[in-house]
C-alpha cells in the first residue's frame, strides 16, 4: 500500500500551476507536483554523481616487432582523439648509470632511455 505525505505549497504557485493544467497531460495538481519533484530528484542526483570521462574509440592497432638488440612484439593504438599509445613489454625502470643512480623509464632490456617517440 503507498503511503502518502501532505506538502504545503504557497497558493499563488498552486493558482498558476491549476492554470496550465487543463492544457497539460496532467489530471491533478497532485500529479504534477509529483512528477516536478521527480524531475528535480533526478537533476538533483546527475549532478552528484560525476558521469565518467568518455572513453576515446580505438582507430586503428598495428602489431610491429622491435629488434633493438632484443626480439619483441610491441603495439601501436591511434584513438579517436588523435592520441597514438605505444605498449612494449620492455617498457619500464631500470636504474640508471650516471652516478646518482635515479630510476630512469625506458626499456628495461637494453637499459636505456626509448630511442624512439610517437607523437
Amino acid at each position: 500500500m503507498t503511503k502518502w505525505k501532505v506538502i504545503q505549497v504557497e497558493q499563488e504557485l498552486a493558482d498558476q500551476i491549476e492554470k496550465v493544467l487543463d492544457k497539460s497531460k496532467y489530471q491533478s495538481l497532485s500529479e504534477f507536483v509529483q512528477e516536478a519533484i521527480e524531475k528535480r530528484l533526478q537533476a538533483l542526483t546527475e549532478k552528484a554523481i560525476p558521469k565518467a570521462p568518455e572513453q576515446p574509440r580505438t582507430i586503428a592497432v598495428r602489431s610491429y616487432t622491435c629488434s633493438n638488440e632484443f626480439v619483441h612484439k610491441i603495439k601501436v593504438v591511434k584513438y579517436d582523439d588523435s592520441s597514438i599509445w605505444v605498449t612494449c613489454p620492455m617498457f619500464g625502470w631500470f636504474e640508471d648509470t650516471t652516478p646518482d643512480k635515479r630510476p630512469q623509464l625506458g626499456c628495461k632490456e637494453r637499459k636505456k632511455p626509448c630511442a624512439w617517440f610517437v607523437g
